[in-house]
């Protein structure tokens, strides 16, 4: 639970900002209390406890979009391939019909009685969960964030400080690699709860990697401008980082433009799908592995024992880590690998301190 306090504050995904109408502070704190004590939930309905599970997949956009949302559509297909007794249906684009767009996504769901499982991805979709999950009590959900009065709402978050940690290795790896003299640089969105986090943790990875470091922080304000990333990573390279991360969406493509237009700098992505973006830029990247959560879910679910839980992305089962180097990784930085490779070998055991949190 040690990263329970700042995660349930910050728990908006890239490209997933949604409704302001979700749970307030105290609302969340008080829910969070509960699933802390671990309260026994309402009996799931009776197929649910059968070994062959169904699953709806919503997602307020796109399942392709190369970021948040095709990272959990990706992690829940290649669990369902490893169970063999599960069934992924992915609802996709439902965002287009705004807020009550979604709500009716998550009602038509829990209506059908077609599911085991509804997992909402993204926190656009907590207010339909919270508004209709009380009326379907036997009807498993998952989402990201607790759900007041809904035992039957569990939760999902990442170690954001961790996420990180690990982009903090890779950018001072990618200095001292690359023998360059200057600062590392961290591009974030529109600077929120969550990318404070990973700022926190990158600042510690690159004091721990890379002592007496400069770390250069931006937030452009949006995830989603390319031009607007070009240009801030342009800028950022003229004060004299060397090596960088982003934690941009869309925007990401314009950091790796203005990379590969620099000489003697260094860029990294932020998930499985960002070498696909820039080949002969990103070196390597970090990534969130949403398919951890799902063993998680499927035992619950076929032992009857659903309830408010909540889990955590993070080192210590590998929900959140770092990719190989790619080709241009070992082509420009040939120790790279083996860096990675003792990282990984001693990330469970790793020590990251987690944001202080106000009051």
């Amino acid at each position: 639970m040690k990263y329970l306090p700042m995660a349930l504050a910050a728990v908006v995904a890239v490209s997933a900002c949604g409704s302001d109408e979700a749970a307030e502070p105290a609302e969340v704190a008080e829910t969070a209390a509960t699933v802390a004590a671990d309260e026994p939930a309402d009996e799931p309905a009776d197929d649910a406890a059968t070994d062959d599970l169904s699953v709806a997949l919503l997602v307020g956009g796109p399942r392709d979009d190369g970021g948040f949302y095709q990272a959990m559509v990706d992690g829940l297909e290649d669990a369902a391939d490893a169970d063999g007794a599960m069934e992924v249906t992915v609802i996709e684009n439902i965002a287009e019909g705004g807020d009550a767009g979604l709500e009716a996504a998550v009602q038509n769901a829990a209506d059908s009685g077609d599911y085991d499982l509804i997992v909402a991805h993204g926190f656009d979709l907590v207010p339909g969960v919270a508004r209709y999950a009380p009326d379907y009590p036997d009807q498993a959900f998952v989402t990201s964030l607790p759900v007041e009065g809904a035992d039957n709402v569990a939760v999902y978050l990442t170690a954001f400080e961790e996420t990180g940690y690990n982009a903090g290795f890779l950018a001072a790896q990618g200095k001292l690699l690359s023998g360059s003299d200057g600062a590392v640089g961290f591009l974030g969105g529109p600077g929120l709860p969550f990318e404070e986090q990973a700022l926190f943790g990158f600042e510690q990875a690159v004091e721990q990697y890379a002592p007496g470091t400069e770390v250069v922080s931006v937030f452009t304000g949006t995830f989603e401008d390319p031009q607007l990333a070009q240009e801030t990573a342009t800028q950022m390279f003229q004060q004299g980082v060397v090596s960088l991360w982003n934690q941009q969406a869309a925007g990401q493509s314009g950091v790796y433009q203005a990379c590969a237009a620099t000489e003697g700098v260094v860029c990294f992505g932020n998930g499985i799908y960002s070498e696909a973006v820039s080949p002969d830029v990103v070196l390597a990247s970090t990534t969130s592995d949403y398919g951890k959560l799902v063993p998680l879910w499927t035992e619950r679910l076929r032992a009857g024992e659903w309830s408010p839980a909540i889990d955590i992305l993070d080192l210590t089962n590998d929900g959140t880590s770092v990719t190989d180097a790619t080709a241009a990784g070992l082509e420009a930085l040939p120790d790279l690998q083996a860096a990675i490779d003792d990282y990984r070998a001693g990330a469970a055991d790793l020590v990251v301190e987690t944001m202080p949190t106000e009051g």
